[in-house]
């Protein structure tokens, strides 16, 4: 007897506590440390380009390119110089001069034959001289200012600034291919969330018949088969509501993957699955993306380059003039603080170089045409891609339509077939057929409207702006 209460005790246990963690089944419990985080549409996008690697990247890319624009401009100004010396001599240089010959520079004529020791007829000592000075203090200012450099400098300058161009341009690809991902996965979750809605009803719905079935076999209306396939029903619904609950806690992991979150931070979704109709022209939606697409921008932005670098290349065996101006100064002991300046002009003519610039130059061109084939098949590639993204949009505007008016006819023909199976008109068989309806146009209207959000989603990123 113990143990049946025992037993009893255990499953009353389990029950509760299976009611409790009902709602968490999911994997979205929340944990104490980690308060549920709310994310609109808008508020993922942001969330996802802040966290994204690849956005982060693609940023310092673009400092990076502005701080080497700035760099490259400091070849077109004046270079200023100055060099500073100070030198201590140790140890000075001597020179001997005999007295004599000091006497025979101030008169020659003064002047006789007679040789001697180290000391004169007069007994002077010879003279010692230390040459240079112990402290010296040397200096130099110079700044030289390129007048004419055959366009050398400033294509290389222009060449910098259109790579930073060309850098924002990928930071703009890469964004929209992160708010694509985000959008995608936003409304994956959204979709997930309305199938647990119809499975709940759909579960509602048999469980709701097998309470009827049970009561019918106890009256001695119907059979004992009649329970079991209710029964069975009631499983079945059971189990594709567990399958949708599992999907959604799948789509919320790929959400929070996509916004750079810890696949342990609890989030709920704010949203609607909502389609609003657009109207396309596959004609200007191409002229759109080949006028706004960021890649074909900075293709274009890439040539420019290629066309500066061309001249740059030329430009190598081209005479280049040059302006520039010195002052210096000198100060020590034994001399006076002197200063010295001069300006002039100075011209480079690079006579035989090996034809390494028309090597450069061949190679710059190539580059270019290389380029030009690249941009081709960009081109291409985005007329495709945006005829796909629009054929797509258009297939599920179709799909929307076609569903229009099915899902209230589904709910028509339930409501009509539950109050025929009450009063026996149809069989068991007959309203699961009904119900099954019901739910597949229920799956099907919200699949419909899910692909066709994404389509949209897909055609903006195609044309690189927003429909109207």
């Amino acid at each position: 007897m113990f143990t049946r209460y025992l037993g009893f005790g255990v499953v009353f246990f389990l029950q509760t506590l299976g009611l409790i963690l009902a709602p968490h089944l999911d994997g979205e419990m929340a944990s104490v440390e980690e308060p549920v985080r709310t994310f609109t549409l808008a508020q993922g996008i942001n969330h996802a380009l802040r966290n994204s690697r690849e956005f982060q990247a693609a940023q310092k890319d673009v400092e990076l390119a502005t701080e080497k624009a700035k760099e490259t401009r400091a070849i077109l100004l004046p270079q200023l110089t100055l060099d500073a010396r100070y030198r201590f001599e140790g140890d000075l240089s001597t020179i001997v001069l005999d007295p004599r010959f000091l006497e025979f520079l101030r008169d020659p004529m003064s002047q006789d034959d007679s040789t001697g020791g180290r000391t004169n007829e007069n007994g002077t000592e010879p003279i010692e001289i230390e040459l240079g000075a112990k402290h010296n203090l040397q200096g130099q200012a110079q700044v030289v200012y390129p007048l004419f450099t055959w366009g050398r400098l400033s294509n290389i300058y222009r060449q910098a600034v259109l790579g930073e161009q060309a850098a924002e341009r990928a930071l703009e690809v890469i964004q929209l291919d992160v708010e694509l991902k985000v959008r995608q996965a936003f409304h994956a979750v959204l979709l997930m969330e309305a199938f647990i809605q119809v499975s709940e009803q759909a579960l509602d719905q048999v469980e709701k018949r097998y309470k009827v079935a049970q009561e019918q076999k106890s009256a001695g209306v119907t059979t004992r088969l009649e329970v079991i396939r209710s029964n069975v029903q009631v499983v079945n619904a059971r189990s594709q509501l567990i399958q949708a609950r599992n999907q959604r806690k799948l789509a919320k992991e790929n959400f929070k993957l996509t916004l750079g979150l810890p696949l342990d931070q609890a989030i709920l979704i704010e949203g609607e699955l909502r389609a609003e109709l657009k109207q396309v022209n596959i004609e200007q939606a191409i002229m759109t993306a080949l006028d706004r697409r960021p890649e074909i921008h900075q293709f274009n932005i890439q040539e420019q380059i290629g066309e500066k670098q061309i001249k740059v290349a030329k430009a190598g065996n081209k005479p280049t003039i040059s302006t520039f101006g010195n002052y210096m100064f000198n100060d020590s002991e034994r001399q006076v603080f002197g200063t010295a300046w001069n300006v002039g002009f100075a011209i480079q003519f690079p006579i035989f170089d090996g034809f390494s610039t028309r090597s450069q130059v061949n190679q710059a061109r190539i580059h270019l045409d290389q380029l030009q084939t690249n941009k081709d098949q960009i081109l291409d590639s985005i007329k495709l891609e945006t005829k796909a993204a629009v054929f797509d949009l258009r297939a599920a505007e179709k799909l929307i339509e076609v569903q229009e008016g099915i899902v209230e006819e589904a709910a028509e023909a339930l409501r009509i077939a539950n109050a025929q199976h009450e009063t026996g008109m149809i069989t068991g068989v007959e309203l699961t057929d009904v119900e099954m309806s019901h739910t597949q146009a229920q799956v099907n209207q919200l699949q419909a409207i899910h692909d066709y959000i994404v389509a949209v989603a897909r055609v903006e990123r195609a044309i690189g702006s927003k429909l109207e």
